[in-house]
This record gives C-alpha cells, structure tokens and sequence, in this order.
C-alpha cells in the first residue's frame, strides 16, 4: 500500500513538472485528469497534491488555483523522475557537423562550441577555454633577439600557445638559449604546467656540473614569463535567449541577473570546482533555483559538464535557463558537446 501511494504521488509529480515547464501555467488537478490518462478521480488527485505541497514539492502562487514546483519539487524530478532524453541520430549529426565543419584556432572553437550549445538549447551557454594549469608542457621555442631579449612561445597539448618577448638581466648568446631550449623540451614533456618549476628545481638538486647552470637560466626564464599564468576565459553565447522566457521579463530581475553573470565570477567557481572533482565527461552537475550561489541566479537552473583532451579533465561547458528547462534533453545535449569537443581537441593537439 506504501509502495502505490509513493508511486502515485510520484506519478503526479512529473505530470504536474512535465505540464508546467511546457506551458509555464499552475497546474490544477482538473488539468491533471484531463490532459493525462490516470485512475483517479480529481478529488483524490487534488489529496495527493496536497501531501505533495505538505513535503515541500509543490505549492500554490495565491492569484491561481494552480501549483507549480518547488525547487525541492524540481530537484526530486531531476534526481529520480525525468529520465535522459537521448539525442536523436539527427541530433548528434548537426552537432557534429557544426563543430567539424572548419579547422579553427583553440579560441574559435571555443566560441563556436557555446553558440552550438545555446542554438541547440535555446538557453544561455557557456563554455570555458582549456584550464591552463591543467595543461601539460609540449614544447617550448627561443628566438634570440639581442643579448639580453628573448622571444619565447610556449605549447601545451591543449593547444593553448603563448608567447612573449622576454628582457633577461643576464646576457645570452644564441648557442646558451639553444642548449635552454633543448632541455627543457626534453625533460619537460608531458609534465603538468603547474608542475615545471618543482620538475627543474629537483633536477638542480641531482645536478653538479654545468646543466645546473642552464636548469638555473630555465628557471629565471619562468620566473619572468607569465606564460603559465592560469588564465581561464569564460565564453557567454545566447543571453538574449533569456528573454523569451516570462520569469525574466521583469527587467529589474533580469538586470541583476546580466550584471551578475557579467561579473563571472560565480560560474568560473562553479566551474573550477567541477574541473577539481575530475568529473567524467558522462556526469553533469544541476544547480536549481536557490542551490546556485548567487541569489540573483535564483529564478535559473544551470547544468555544467566538462570536457577532456587525451582523457585529461581540461574545461567546462553547460547552459543556464529557467527552473522549468527540458532536463532531460539538456542534460543530453551538454554531455554530447562535451564529447564532441573534447574529441576535437584531443585531435587537434595530438
């Protein structure tokens, strides 16, 4: 008996969340019954409401007789009711099309890959680029311009390339910067960015004969390049898409909003925190309503996943639209542009 109330008010959850994210109206129990085929009669529906707006799921907005969810409803709904919609073949083929129509620089495919994501969605999409400090060295190239400057461009498997003009406070000769140059493309392969001062440093220690010398010129090298200074861009596409939606047509909410999602600061930590946990690409995180931090984000829900190159947790993407989103779809949308990136970039960079 406990097992078929639960699955009844189960039942009449997702009803009620199905019908009030496609129409964005209350739900009443007459809509209940009418719409859907259930065994009840709308007195016993308009019972199990009730229980349902007792634990917090539902409840009623006093100009309507309707009940839409809670942000406990929508997380019940989410956790253990709406199922993964997965794309259709068609679906996945646009995609891919999109992201593999033109061999484009890292930034670009950034770019591209959020408009794909909120085209697809119709939400707002963010995409970041490949973390920096989640990098690993690749190559490293000296051009020597005068005794005492250097043109540095620095290469990590992400594809990330920087590059500077270095003034040294020693001199050096073409044949010093080579012998720089190599080492640290032989030693340095591979490592983690974050890593390479620990990695020379430790070689200094082994070191007693002349390479300590050029381990110790490497070292100054970083310390005064900012090469590897962890810089992670947030790319926005789709805010205007907002807009369509009645929750942010209260323009007052919808400024607060802008003005914090323009700060960026909350998503980049939202996102970092995602990237620390190594999340697979197959996992998203969902921030409902007053679960995301920022209390101006309160009308939203975001879904954040990450994406890999050679199997390395490197960015972050997702989409930010009302509570009443199609979770379902979404979900299967961020996870499947997570894929295709990351399989992107892993061929771009090998």
């Amino acid at each position: 008996m406990t097992v078929d109330i639960e699955i009844r008010r189960e039942k009449i959850l997702r009803i009620l969340v199905n019908n009030y994210i496609t129409t964005g109206v209350p739900v009443s129990s007459r809509t209940i019954c009418s719409q859907h085929s259930i065994s009840l009669c709308p007195a016993s529906v308009r019972n199990v409401m009730a229980d349902l707006e007792e634990r917090g799921l539902i409840t009623h907005l006093h100009t309507s007789a309707g009940r839409v969810p809670t942000d406990k409803g929508y997380r019940y709904y989410v956790d253990k009711l709406v199922g993964e919609m997965g794309l259709t073949r068609q679906e996945q083929l646009d995609i891919s099309k999109e992201l593999f129509s033109k061999q484009l620089i890292l930034e670009d495919i950034i770019r591209k890959t959020s408009r794909i994501l909120s085209d697809f969605t119709h939400y707002a999409s963010i995409v970041t680029n490949p973390a920096v400090r989640k990098s690993y060295f690749k190559h490293i190239q000296f051009v020597h311009l005068a005794d005492k400057k250097v043109f540095v461009t620095l290469i990590a498997n992400t594809g990330i390339s920087k590059s500077a003009v270095v003034t040294l406070d020693f001199k050096i000769d073409a044949e010093g910067l080579k012998r720089i140059e190599n080492l640290m493309n032989t030693h340095l392969e591979n490592v983690p960015l974050s890593q390479i001062k620990t990695k020379l440093r430790r070689m200094m220690i082994q070191e007693k004969n002349s390479l300590f010398y050029v381990l110790k010129q490497a070292l100054e090298f970083l310390d005064l390049i900012a090469l590897i200074e962890d810089k992670t861009n947030l790319y926005f596409e789709g805010l205007s898409n907002m807009l369509s939606f009645p929750e942010f047509e209260d323009l007052k909410i919808m400024r607060s909003f802008m003005r914090d999602l323009d700060k960026k600061g909350v998503l980049m930590e939202l996102i970092q925190e995602l990237l620390e946990e190594e999340t697979d690409t197959g996992k998203v995180k969902i921030f409902i309503g007053s679960e995301n931090p920022q209390s101006t984000m309160n009308p939203c829900s975001v879904i954040l996943g990450c994406y890999k190159i050679d199997n390395h947790t490197i960015g972050g993407l997702g989409v930010i639209g009302p509570k009443r989103m199609q979770y379902g779809k979404t979900i299967a949308t961020v996870k499947y542009v997570a894929d295709i990136l990351g399989e992107i970039l892993t061929g771009l960079t090998s």
